[in-house]
């Protein structure tokens, strides 16, 4: 078995179309203490447990029905509207095409896991949004988090 981390005291919020897979994320993070989990079938639903809720994070699907994950990530980072624009947001995608990712990660996203996952995989990204935050960039209105330094960037600071 592996051991799960703990991130005890934080509140999340699970938008996926699938009960199935909002159960599984659910479970994973209950497993590290996360007791606080709220969930959302759709964007639209989703946007409105963020205004209501304020989770610490969001794990979220990039299909998602009414509002496209794309349109949620917009959504979310915009500052003059977002009640949030800084929640860390995980991206779990059945498809990760590079084109795909490189675009949700332009748009805002802190993480991207592949679907299927494992929790080690999930609590890995947890652990890079939670413990080692990167700090955000305003541009256009929007918020981003800045990249991760690379072993050659990191040489270059």
């Amino acid at each position: 078995m592996i051991d799960s981390p703990v991130f005890p005291d934080l509140s999340a919020l699970v938008i996926d179309e699938s009960l199935y897979i909002r159960r599984i994320v659910r479970d994973m993070l209950m497993r590290t203490g996360i007791r606080r989990v709220q969930e959302a079938p759709d964007g639209a639903e989703g946007l409105s447990v963020l205004v209501e809720g304020r989770p610490d994070f969001i794990i979220m699907d990039w299909d998602l029905g009414i509002l496209t994950g794309e349109e949620v990530i917009r959504l979310v980072r915009d500052v003059g509207t977002s009640p949030a624009p800084s929640t860390p947001m995980i991206l779990m995608m059945a498809q990760p095409r590079k084109d795909r990712v490189e675009r949700a990660m332009r748009l805002g996203v802190n993480e991207v896991i592949a679907k299927p996952f494992s929790p080690k995989t999930l609590w890995s990204r947890l652990d890079e949004v939670i413990n080692r935050p990167r700090p955000y960039t305003r541009a256009k209105g929007m918020l981003t988090p800045q990249p991760r330094a690379t072993p050659q960037t990191a040489l270059l600071a």
